[in-house]
């Protein structure tokens, strides 16, 4: 588990069902897989793979980034344990024909078993039981038909699915660290309210007991309960920060500011936070003005308002420039305006960055600038690390080519 400071740029997936189900307990026996169709690989049947079999049961979305990410890596698991009796089942809840569409596009890249899950009963069996409502999410049972690991699939599964198969998984280990994340969470929501210090000092020495006793409790990071408890609070000035600014509170901006600057950790940047925050505000008014309330003089202030800023967040101006060039809701396109953050979000990233080159690509095509938009489709290649996403990268460069061949 990793605490991580909210970040107005970021994006979080999570599942549309919340979860409120009783808590099972690493250990127990496995659910049965509750499954409405196999759409890729054989039906499984957790209790036949009894005494034979290790799973990995993943949840995960066609719609989600974080899953979508994850997805080489659970081939790779796949081909690496195959021999070693290990089957990973990826589920969703989603449509099939979305489901196979989407799998034809990732062919060999997505190699291992995909399912769709029947009317969310086994969410409920797993994610449900254990309170998470956030995917991906991965669930090891070993041979014995026991849940014996649960975390997100970039995280740890690789070590735990090596030990199970080879019989050397320490289950009381595993539940002590599984506790311990819980009471990471509970004493960062109690560090950030700034109540009842007693508890908090108590549970800040049993963590750092537990972190001795398991050999670690937070995937690469090392529970310290004074600097636990700073970076806490000062989430939540960045919260009221957020708040004050939704309500155009000057003052109480102000006073905020202060104290994040004194609080702050040292890799926080507050200039850069503060437009990055004023831009998220100032397009919220311009989406609103260009979707849901139509209101074209709105929408041009607000253009000019997030003209005049000064902000370099590369991931979040890409984020914009590209919600403009495709969002659905939007009917009329200000490609000119998505063309600027576009190449204000190149310029910021150094024109280093895959994505964020590929966006610029779409808006100098949507432009007409179709010769400029071929060259840099084609650096948008050239910069792609990921295998995931490099075939709708070249999608968009064979529109582009084709469109300019056609002229």
């Amino acid at each position: 588990m990793k605490i991580i400071l909210l970040s107005l740029a970021g994006t979080c997936a999570f599942l549309s069902l919340v979860f409120t189900l009783p808590a099972t307990d690493l250990g127990d026996p496995a659910p049965a897989l509750q499954i409405a169709e196999w759409v890729k690989g054989k039906p499984v049947d957790l209790a036949a793979g009894k005494g034979k079999r290790v799973y990995v049961v993943e949840f995960w979305a066609t719609w989600c980034p974080p899953c979508r990410a994850s997805i080489p890596h659970l081939t790779e698991l796949q081909k690496k344990f195959k021999d070693k009796d290990v089957t990973v089942v990826g589920i969703t809840d989603e449509k099939s024909p979305v489901v196979k569409k989407f799998l034809t596009t990732m062919g060999d890249k997505m190699d291992y078993t995909v399912a769709l899950d029947s009317e969310n009963k086994t969410a409920e069996g797993y994610m449900g039981a254990f309170g998470i409502n956030g995917i991906p999410h991965a669930f090891v049972v070993d041979r014995e038909g026991r849940l014996v690991w649960h975390g997100h699939p970039m995280s740890g599964l690789d070590k735990v699915v090596e030990q199970v198969a080879a019989g050397k998984f320490d289950i009381t280990i595993s539940k002590k660290k599984a506790k311990a994340e819980k009471m990471v969470e509970e004493f960062f929501e109690l560090a950030a309210s700034g109540e009842d210090a007693a508890k908090l000092d108590k549970l800040g020495k049993e963590l750092e007991a537990l972190e001795k006793e398991v050999g670690g409790i937070m995937d690469g990071q090392k529970f310290d309960a004074a600097d636990m408890r700073k970076r806490a609070k000062f989430q939540r000035l960045v919260m009221e920060y957020q708040a004050a600014l939704t309500q155009d509170d000057t003052n109480k901006l102000a006073e905020l500011e202060k104290k994040m600057e004194t609080g702050a950790p040292a890799e926080f940047k507050l200039a850069e936070f503060k437009s990055g925050a004023q831009l998220q505000k100032l397009f919220g008014t311009y989406y609103e003005a260009v979707t849901a309330k139509p209101d074209k003089q709105i929408a041009a202030d607000s253009v000019r308002k997030i003209e005049a800023l000064d902000t370099k967040n590369a991931q979040m101006l890409n984020a914009l420039a590209w919600a403009i060039l495709t969002d659905e809701k939007i009917k009329e396109r200000d490609v000119p305006f998505a063309t600027k953050l576009a190449k204000a979000a190149y310029d910021a990233c150094d024109g280093k960055e895959s994505s964020i080159v590929d966006t610029y690509a779409r808006a100098l095509f949507d432009s007409g600038k179709v010769d400029e938009a071929v060259r840099y489709q084609k650096k948008a290649l050239a910069l792609c690390k990921d295998d995931e996403t490099r075939p709708e990268l070249e999608k968009n460069l064979q529109t582009y080519q084709a469109k300019a061949q056609s002229r």
